[in-house]
């Protein structure tokens, strides 16, 4: 990866990390109060540590244009970034292929048809962690796949948002990123080894969400044929707690009415959970209210 798309990747990151509700944001934003990023007020943070750190400063360092790691450690000390984000950012800097910013200006014209799956998942771990504006922050995914086909190298996967982070923790590395359709967004994982048909692989990857617009208050798992071994664990903030949640099942993925559901209690960490041994062609998840 050149040093330019090295820079340009770690300040979309880091522009990622200021601007949604957080701690990060918390740090500056008692000095701004904007809708976007104040750069005045991020530079104010940032003098305090370091003096004469300029807005100029700013705006070339979260425009990718003048970020070193020196500069990097300072906003990582500044705004309190966890190990995690800090690594991360390093990582991207670094031009790690393990890690990769997605935003909706660099896919404008990515468009890529997809086929049938190539794969089997055989087990799928899932746990969907909401932020403090009840947003989704993260999502975290354990799945083991097993290839339908002779050498399967890649593992496709889609969300619907352009603006996000994508982590490979195992397993393989980030490869191509694109536009399904206006909606839908994917990303090729590639792998580690290329499978065999009937050869098995664990993957572990994160993703970081910023939506500009709020989702429905819901998270789901579509199985198209039969999956085995599937557990759901969402996460809410307790700055920011719902009212009810439900445990349900849909009949489709788009304009979807809930066939069944029910009422489940939040644990002492402010998570419910759910296990399926088998699930076969349905829609399964959680829902819930705010009110």
């Amino acid at each position: 990866m050149a040093d330019v798309e090295r820079g340009a990747q770690a300040a979309a990151f880091l522009r990622l990390l200021l601007v949604r509700p957080g701690a990060p944001r918390a740090v500056w934003d008692k000095h701004g109060h904007h809708a976007q990023i104040d750069e005045a007020a991020v530079a104010d943070v940032l003098s305090r540590h370091e003096s004469g750190f300029s807005v100029e400063n700013v705006r070339t360092a979260l425009d990718g244009t003048n970020l070193n790691e020196t500069t990097l450690d300072l906003f990582i000390e500044a705004f309190e970034l966890t190990p995690r984000q800090g690594g991360r950012l390093r990582d991207l800097l670094r031009g790690s292929q393990s890690v990769r910013v997605v935003t909706g200006e660099a896919l404008k014209d990515l468009y890529r048809s997809i086929g049938p799956p190539r794969h089997d998942t055989l087990a799928v771990h899932e746990m969907h962690t909401l932020g403090p504006d009840g947003l989704p922050a993260e999502h975290q995914t354990i799945q083991v796949i097993k290839s339908t086909v002779d050498s399967l190298d890649a593992y496709p996967l889609r969300f619907d948002t352009d603006e996000l982070v994508v982590e490979v923790v195992r397993g393989g590395r980030v490869g191509d990123i694109y536009r399904v359709n206006e909606s839908l967004y994917g990303v090729d994982i590639v792998l580690d080894q290329a499978l065999a048909k009937g050869e098995t692989a664990l993957m572990h990857y994160r993703t970081t969400f910023l939506y500009h617009n709020a989702p429905p208050p819901e998270f789901r798992r579509g199985v198209l044929g039969v999956m085995k071994d599937i557990t759901l664990w969402v996460q809410f903030h307790p700055d920011r707690l719902p009212a009810r949640v439900w445990l349900g099942r849909w009949d489709r993925l788009n304009d979807a009415t809930v066939l069944e559901q029910q009422e489940v209690e939040l644990d002492d960490e402010f998570s419910v959970q759910a296990r399926y041994d088998e699930v076969e062609q349905a829609i399964v998840g959680f829902h819930w209210s705010w009110d």
